[in-house]
């Protein structure tokens, strides 16, 4: 809306209200000055009759002409009319009418009131000259009822001059005057200066943060323009940051050799780096703005997509996936990231673990081939070491000796590669477990026929405690190889006189296994790397035991991982060692995200 509405939406009021307040002071003037002329009148009326009515003395039988006469005089000095009326009514005398025009009195309102009170007035049209007439009556004498009244037509009590006209012309054009003077001074210092705060608003609402205001009108507008100048100085210095911010983010996320892809809360992509785009095959002004969505063009990534959108908001971890795709003939391993930005949109990474993948998958198929390929000449070197025990007597120390060490030695790589094979097999990509259901004490009975015979060899206690009716389902294999790594290890590392307990139970849909010894236990330096492949603790620790292949606890790591659960381990030195592991009570092949969370951990 212009300036020139807003003016004359507040002038105009005023000024209507102006003229009404003049011409309303005009009309109260005007009567006030037609009452007070009237009252004027009728007074000097009622003044008139009262000096009449003493000039006439009547004795109550007749009435003096020369009474009458000095009363007609008086009159005719004063400019009124004269009536004299009895005390029937009659008119005996009149100034100004014949008396036979005239017709009984008693009913006039000035005469009816003469006779009550004394005294009468009244303004009404006379019915003989018909005309408006003032009258005032005066009472006599009251034996005879003989009535003054004194009467003179109504005068204009106030006549409308032409100068009063132009008083009031004058007090109108004045007015108009004053007004104008006002909106002159409203619109200069503040409707204009008002306007121009709203012009700069919205120009720095639409982004144009350069405007700047003039400061201009009374003190509290330009005061307003300083601070609306320095907020649009202080934005365009943080705008100025933010997009130096943005650009610098934008050239760091194009250095970056991983696709990243940014989305807004409606699922627009905002941001796309070159790797992305080139996986993608799109360029970057192709795909800004558009629903990404649109833009995945492989299964696993739409699935991802639906996944992570389908949290909405109730959980922001990311979500990770490995998918395969072809190009230019070959394929390629990437590894997906997608999570929900604290605004509502989405971030996507993508990374190339080809090689990372293929090099994993080297040492797999090593570690299989390699045990493969060592199976037979260590059988045929135990084959051999048999036939030297059964031939070679004749230093029977020194070949006891040599045949203690030789099969010490080879029981030592027969171990280390069933571990490595079943090291292979848990940290497969494509292990599933086999779902079948499982009782407690079958699963224990097969820990102490196992291990029973070694614990009591070593004059140890091994303690089995378990719910007899517990039933669940699980891997028995993997199962079996998490018991059989960590009562081995507490056995090897629990003293003669120690004891190895090993408890079972369900709580709620999880499964608790606990393996405790009060064995030399591990120094705390050493928790967080046991689990690594070929780690141990220390070598005066393993001598007095025996050195072990240290692959035992990374296949526990593994196997409990492929169940879907976690392992603890709590030690203190000379005290003794506890493994806890917890599984989920399983019901049928692990779900997809499970399986992700899994290969998520192999690294371990």
């Amino acid at each position: 809306m212009s300036n020139r509405s807003y003016l004359l939406r507040l002038i105009i009021p005023f000024a209507i209200m102006i003229v009404a307040v003049v011409a309303l002071s005009g009309w109260l003037i005007y009567h006030s000055g037609q009452d007070s002329a009237r009252k004027r009148q009728v007074q000097q009326l009622v003044t008139d009759a009262a000096l009449l009515a003493r000039t006439i003395r009547d004795d109550g039988s007749r009435i003096h002409d020369s009474m009458i006469e000095r009363a007609d005089a008086e009159a005719k000095f004063r400019n009124v009319r004269l009536s004299v009326i009895d005390r029937d009514g009659d008119v005996i005398f009149d100034s100004h009418v014949p008396l036979h025009e005239m017709d009984n009195h008693n009913d006039r309102p000035e005469i009816m009131s003469a006779r009550a009170t004394g005294t009468g007035q009244a303004i009404r049209r006379s019915r003989s000259q018909n005309v408006d007439y003032i009258y005032a009556a005066e009472l006599v004498d009251q034996k005879s009822g003989l009535v003054i009244r004194t009467s003179r037509p109504e005068q204009a009590p106030l006549v409308v001059s032409n100068v009063m006209l132009l008083q009031l012309a004058a007090a109108v054009v004045m007015s108009i005057l004053i007004m104008t003077w006002l909106a002159v001074t409203l619109h200069r210092r503040w409707f204009s200066p008002v306007r121009q705060l709203a012009t700069a608003a919205e120009q720095m609402a639409a982004g144009q943060w350069s405007t700047r205001v003039q400061p201009s009108g009374v003190s509290e507008l330009r005061e307003f323009s300083l601070r609306m100048n320095f907020l649009a100085e202080q934005a365009q210095n943080q705008l100025a940051d933010l997009q130096q911010q943005r650009a610098d983010l934008e050239s760091l996320v194009d250095s970056l050799p991983d696709p990243i892809v940014l989305t807004d809360p409606q699922q627009r992509i905002v941001l796309l780096n070159e790797p992305a785009a080139r996986f993608l095959s799109v360029t970057p002004k192709q795909v800004i703005g558009a629903k990404l969505i649109s833009v995945l063009g492989e299964t696993s990534l739409v699935d991802l997509y639906e996944q992570v959108i389908g949290q909405n908001g109730r959980n922001t971890a990311p979500v990770m996936r490995d998918f395969r795709v072809l190009r230019v003939g070959q394929k390629f391993t990437y590894q997906a990231v997608a999570a929900r930005t604290p605004a509502g949109g989405m971030l996507l990474v993508l990374r190339d673990i080809t090689k990372l993948s293929s090099t994993v998958q080297m040492k797999t198929d090593f570690v299989a081939n390699a045990s493969h390929e060592l199976r037979t000449p260590i059988a045929a070197i135990k084959l051999a070491f048999e036939t030297l025990a059964d031939v070679y007597q004749d230093d029977l120390q020194q070949t006891t000796r040599c045949i203690s060490i030789i099969a010490g030695h080879l029981q030592r790589l027969e171990d280390m590669l069933q571990d490595l094979l079943d090291l292979s097999r848990v940290e497969n990509a494509d292990i599933k477990p086999e779902i079948i259901p499982l009782h407690a004490k079958s699963l224990l009975d097969n820990v102490q026929n196992t291990q029973g015979p070694i614990a009591l060899s070593k004059g140890l206690e091994l303690r089995l405690e378990y719910d007899e009716s517990l039933d669940f389902q699980s891997d028995r294999r993997l199962l079996d190889l998490v018991l059989k790594n960590l009562v081995e290890n507490a056995i090897k590392y629990t003293p003669t006189g120690g004891r190895v307990t090993v408890k079972l139970w369900q709580e709620a849909r999880t499964i608790m296994l606990r393996i405790e010894d009060s064995g030399m236990g591990i120094p705390p330096q050493h928790l967080e790397r046991v689990f690594e492949r070929f780690y141990q603790v220390d070598s005066a620790r393993s001598s007095s035991v025996g050195r072990g292949t240290g692959l035992g606890l990374a296949i526990v790591k593994h196997a409990v991982n492929a169940l879907g659960g976690q392992v603890k381990l709590e030690s203190t030195v000379g005290r003794g060692t506890t493994a806890t592991c917890t599984f989920p009570v399983l019901t049928g092949p692990l779900s997809l995200e499970t399986l992700q969370r899994l290969d998520a951990n192999k690294g371990f």
